[in-house]
């Protein structure tokens, strides 16, 4: 399942007071560019529940997962083959060394108004820097922590204190020299209920079962 490989999860944070009424609910559109390949994912959000498609250029959901980040479980789906799998996180957490650097900058990204958050690892040879956004984005670090992936994008926010309810509306990471590695861009961000069917596994989907 070629989600299984290609999906990354680093999607934007956002800025501003966090004493929102309710959690956010709806879905975000965004798009991750590593050199000339472009792809296209959406989150679905509800509660604790979080559905993310890889979408392809004519606009077809080529792979999906569906992620419960209160049992941290994560459930891969292949709408082509009408198969769904069973994610292990088996990965041990990567720890870096990290500068994290919060800046009084802005400026508005799909509709919002961002903090410009920037975190450097000479180690690593990168700096990252995220574009925040604050709406009660209260899902997005227990995502990353579910997912639990090891593309910088994602493991250099969590090394971010207090980020709670914030998302990254733009993610752009570097090398040292300044060449760009990748970027994440949300284009749309659409707050409304979702239907609970969006994050169950399809009737008619057979367990795949590695032999």
């Amino acid at each position: 399942m070629r989600l299984l490989n290609s999906l990354l999860i680093a999607l934007p944070l956002s800025y501003g007071t966090l004493a929102q009424a309710q959690a956010f609910e709806g879905v975000i559109e965004f798009t991750k560019t590593t050199g000339p390949v472009v792809t296209t994912y959406r989150y679905f959000v509800k509660g604790d529940f979080i559905r993310i498609e890889e979408v392809s250029s004519r606009g077809e959901v080529q792979g999906i997962m569906l992620v419960d980040t209160h049992d941290k479980t994560v459930t891969a789906l292949s709408p082509e083959r009408k198969l769904y799998m069973d994610v292990p996180n088996m990965r041990l957490p990567k720890d870096v060394e990290t500068q994290v650097q919060k800046t009084s900058e802005m400026k508005e990204i799909a509709g919002y108004k961002c903090e410009k958050w920037v975190v450097k690892s000479p180690k690593e040879d990168r700096v990252i820097t995220y574009w925040v956004a604050a709406d009660d984005f209260n899902f997005f670090v227990p995502l990353l922590e579910a997912l639990n992936r090891k593309d910088e994008q994602a493991v250099f926010f969590l090394q971010i204190k207090d980020a709670k309810g914030v998302f990254p509306m733009l993610g752009v990471e570097h090398k040292l020299d300044g060449a760009e590695v990748s970027r994440l861009e949300v284009s749309k961000v659409t707050k409304g209920a979702q239907k609970a069917s969006l994050f169950e596994i399809p009737a008619g989907y057979n367990k795949f079962e590695r032999n």
